[in-house]
C-alpha cells in the first residue's frame, strides 16, 4: 500500500513540519494516516533497525520508510490535524448550504408577493367552485394538502386542469404584457423545495455535535504537538491556532443559522396552519412534501405558457412586418 503512494520521506517531513500540502496532497496524507505504524510496529521496526547497524541485513523499503516516518516529531498527531481541515470545511459547508436553502425557501413562502397571489387565486377559484355551499364557498383559507391535487381537477370537457387555470389567471392578472416573455416565476424553485424537504433537524443537530467533538479532538492533538515539540512548533502552532479559532467561529455561526432555521420553519408552518394528520410535530419533510409536486408541475405549465407567449409574439411580429 505504501509503495503505491510514491512518496519520499523528505516530502512527508516537509508536509508535516511546515503544514504544506503542495507536494503531498490531502488524499495521500489521508491514506498514509490510515496505514500509519502503531506503537508496537514502531518498536519492532526499531529492533530490526538495531540489527541492521550490526551488519545483519537491511530494512525493506516499506519498513525503512515507516522507520524514518516514526522519527518525525509527533507524526501521527500532525497528520491528524492536517487531514482534518478539508473534511471539516466540506462538512460544515454542506450543513450551512442546507440551512441557507431552507431559510430562503421559508422566506419565499412567507413574504414573496407572487406566492401570496397564487394562494389567493387558488382560494378564490375554490370558493367559486364551491359557490353552492354556504360553508365551503366562503372559506378564508385552505389546507395545503390540496396543492399536489390541483393538476387532477379537470374542466367539464377534460381539456384543461385547475392548475393550468391558476397559472393562466396569474399571468393574466399579475404579469404586465411587456414582461410576459421573461416573467419571474412566482413560487420557490422546485429544486430548492425538494432540498428543503430533505432537511432533518435531528440529523443536522447530531452532525453539528460530531463536528464540535472533532474540533475538540483536533485541538487536543495539536496541543500534544505544541507541548512536546519545542524545536518544531512553528509554523504548525500559528497555523493550527488560526484554523481552530476559525473553525470554532464557523461552527458558532452555523449553530446560529440552525436556530434561525428552526424559528423560520415554525413561522412558515404557523402561517399556513400546517399540522400533519399524524398529530406529530411538523418536520421539513412533511411540510415541504406538500409543495414539491405542486411547484414542479406549476413550473412545467409556466414554461409552456412562456413558450406560447413567445410563439404568439413571433407570429404577430411576422404578420406586422
Amino acid at each position: 500500500m505504501l509503495s503505491s503512494l510514491h512518496m519520499e520521506i523528505s516530502d512527508v517531513e516537509h508536509a508535516l513540519l511546515d503544514v504544506d500540502t503542495s507536494v503531498i496532497n490531502y488524499d495521500k496524507l489521508q491514506k498514509l494516516y490510515e496505514n500509519r505504524p502503531l506503537q508496537e510496529e514502531i518498536q519492532a521496526i526499531e529492533k530490526a533497525s538495531a540489527k541492521v547497524t550490526k551488519d545483519e541485513g537491511a530494512l525493506d523499503k516499506p519498513e525503512q520508510f515507516l522507520f524514518e516516518l516514526s522519527k518525525i516529531p509527533h507524526f501521527s498527531e500532525r497528520m491528524h490535524c492536517i487531514i482534518f481541515q478539508p473534511g471539516f470545511t466540506e462538512n460544515l459547508t454542506i450543513i450551512d448550504s442546507k440551512l441557507n436553502n431552507l431559510k430562503l425557501t421559508c422566506q419565499t413562502l412567507l413574504s414573496e408577493k407572487g406566492v401570496q397571489s397564487v394562494m389567493s387565486l387558488i382560494l378564490a377559484v375554490g370558493n367559486h367552485m364551491n359557490g353552492g355551499s354556504r360553508v365551503r364557498g366562503q372559506a378564508d383559507g385552505f389546507n395545503i394538502e390540496i396543492l399536489p391535487n390541483l393538476r387532477d381537477v379537470k374542466s367539464q370537457d377534460n381539456s384543461t386542469s385547475l392548475l393550468y387555470y391558476v397559472v393562466h389567471s396569474y399571468r393574466s392578472l399579475y404579469v404586465p404584457s411587456g414582461e410576459a416573455e421573461n416573467a419571474k416565476f412566482p413560487l420557490p424553485e422546485p429544486a430548492d423545495v425538494g432540498q428543503a424537504a430533505l432537511v432533518n433537524f435531528d440529523d443536522v443537530l447530531s452532525e453539528m455535535k460530531k463536528i464540535d467533538r472533532d474540533i475538540s479532538d483536533c485541538s487536543k492533538q495539536a496541543a500534544k504537538v505544541i507541548q512536546g515539540s519545542e524545536d518544531n512548533q512553528q509554523p504548525f502552532k500559528d497555523i493550527m491556532d488560526k484554523f481552530l479559532a476559525r473553525a470554532n467561529k464557523s461552527l458558532k455561526e452555523v449553530r446560529e443559522s440552525f436556530a434561525e432555521c428552526q424559528t423560520q420553519f415554525d413561522q412558515v408552518c404557523m402561517y399556513y396552519s400546517w399540522k400533519p394528520k399524524s398529530g406529530k410535530e411538523p418536520t421539513p419533510k412533511t411540510f415541504f412534501s406538500q409543495w414539491v409536486a405542486f411547484t414542479s408541475e406549476f413550473k412545467d405549465v409556466w414554461k409552456k405558457e412562456q413558450q406560447r407567449v413567445i410563439k404568439e409574439k413571433y407570429v404577430d411580429d411576422a404578420n406586422s412586418s
